[in-house]
């Protein structure tokens, strides 16, 4: 058995569970830290830390990064997607904007250079003077939206460990009213600024970082579809062979077999496969499905009487928004009419703020899934089913009801 098949030779009985258990934690959070996502994975990856790096270099050309106090899968995807963003640590886990991004590039900056404990006021006044003369990064932190974005980009590492909240509030800094007293996890910090400026500097543009040198050989042709095609299936919720350029199309068909082989020994999830495409299911690399929460709730109700919608009707062969072929396309009257059905069976079970605002619940459902690859939503009020959201149909239809 050669080193690169080493997820092959762990006893099932004993090892290869808590082997796959570690390997989707990092798949689904990128770092682990000693209490993020939560204790005891980073002692499992410490246990499997070679296997591990083996399996994600041979499949997805990934590189796992273990150091005294974290371990750091670097995920380089396949494709760039305004659907996994980094999210707040608040409840609502609003997605980073531009401005939040830029403040956790600065504040990891300003960490290298506060040793071992710090204060977010101190850490502020870092992150403004490293910033001092370059007109092209804003950040003044008298504009509220900056202040919460800077606290916003605090919060995130203070969630992953990276800081340690030892003393005060850091939400109170964005009113002025408070100061926070932190430890540092000096490697953490390290670990999660992933280029040096030698490296950043050959950038343009966001694509420019999906760039990858392979040999200009059939071997290297082929190493990067097996790459690319498996990053695909453990970071997407499916893969679809419509969408993937002919090289990578050709490797996802004829290699199924081995495709499941690997993946389902890594992940210890089940690869299904379809005529329009793969997926693993139960793997979460994003956002959890079905999940609590009310957004998360509507949408999976939501999803079901969609799914129900389009079923109704034959495939589309008309005009309109570019469908695969096996899309289907719910129309703006049928969206309103599965809203409507839902919300006289579960409408009166909302939240106090949806039942004032049931639209609002709407929107955020549609985004939600939009977010999880399975629709498209689009500006006429139509939306694009893709063919994984069946998965979630319910059995029971809703009856019709259009007086709300």
């Amino acid at each position: 058995m050669s080193p690169a098949r080493t997820a092959v030779t762990l006893d099932p009985a004993l090892e290869l569970e808590d082997f796959q258990a570690a390997a989707r934690m990092l798949v689904a959070h990128g770092i682990v830290t000693e209490r993020y996502p939560e204790a005891g994975v980073l002692a499992l990856v410490r246990r499997f830390e070679e296997p591990l790096r083996r399996e994600f270099s041979r499949l997805c050309h990934w590189r796992l990064d273990v150091g005294p106090s974290c371990a750091r899968l670097l995920r380089r995807p396949s494709t760039l997607s305004a659907n996994r963003p980094a999210r707040t640590a608040t409840q609502s886990r609003r997605a980073f904007g531009p401005q939040a991004y830029a403040s956790l590039c600065m504040v990891l900056a300003a960490l290298e250079r506060l040793g071992g404990q710090t204060t977010i006021s101190r850490l502020a006044d870092e992150v403004a003077r490293l910033r001092a003369g370059d007109e092209e990064l804003p950040f003044d932190l008298t504009q509220h939206a900056h202040r919460r974005a800077f606290v916003d980009a605090v919060a995130w590492l203070e969630q992953r460990g990276v800081l340690d909240l030892l003393d005060g509030d850091t939400e109170t800094f964005v009113s002025g009213t408070g100061d926070a007293l932190y430890d540092v996890d000096q490697d953490a910090a390290s670990r999660l600024l992933l280029s040096p400026p030698s490296v950043l500097s050959g950038l343009r543009e966001p694509v420019d970082f999906l760039v990858e040198a392979y040999p200009p050989t059939v071997e290297g042709a082929q190493a990067r579809a097996r790459h690319r095609v498996h990053r695909r299936l453990l970071t997407e919720t499916a893969l679809y062979y419509d969408e993937l350029p002919e090289d990578e199309r050709d490797f996802a068909r004829q290699r199924r077999s081995r495709i499941r082989e690997d993946l389902e020994r890594l992940s210890g999830r089940t690869l299904e496969c379809r005529i329009e495409g793969l997926a693993v299911i139960g793997l979460p690399s994003g956002e959890v499905f079905p999940a609590a929460g009310a957004v998360a709730q509507a949408a999976l109700l939501f999803s079901s009487e969609l799914v129900s919608s389009a079923l109704d009707d034959a495939p589309q062969s008309r005009g309109g928004p570019a469908l695969g072929p096996a899309d289907r396309l719910v129309e703006p009257e049928q969206v309103r009419a599965a809203w409507n059905r839902l919300l006289v069976a579960y409408g009166g079970r909302f939240t106090a703020e949806f039942r004032a605002e049931p639209q609002r619940l709407e929107k955020e459902a549609l985004m939600f899934l939009e977010r999880l690859g399975l629709l498209v939503d689009n500006a006429d009020g139509s939306v694009v089913l893709r063919p994984a959201i069946a998965r979630y149909r319910s059995e029971i239809r809703l009856p019709e009801a259009f007086d709300v």
